[in-house]
């Protein structure tokens, strides 16, 4: 097995994808089959697992663009405009 499938291993277990973005950039020519099913293999949870972090990532978005678009819109009320008779 070559340290490559070792290295992809250790990057989806530890979730890290710089490392992934890395060892993408540096894949080998594979010399056998079964480490070409592996990476395969490998590859796609690779690729389900960056799916997931891209959809989590797009939903914080919407949520922090919602929040700005909340703050931007109650900042624009001036006390003035509360016309608060006692």
């Amino acid at each position: 097995m070559s340290p490559w499938l070792n290295d992809l291993k250790k990057a989806i277990i530890l979730q890290d994808i710089q490392k992934l973005d890395s060892l993408l950039d540096q894949t080998p020519k594979f010399t056998s089959i079964l480490d070409m099913e592996e990476a395969a293999y490998l590859l796609l949870n690779a690729k389900t697992f960056l799916e997931s972090e891209r959809s989590s990532t797009l939903h914080s978005l919407s949520q922090l663009k919602n929040t700005i678009d909340f703050l931007k819109a109650t900042e624009n009320i001036s006390a003035s405009s509360i016309n608060l008779k006692l």
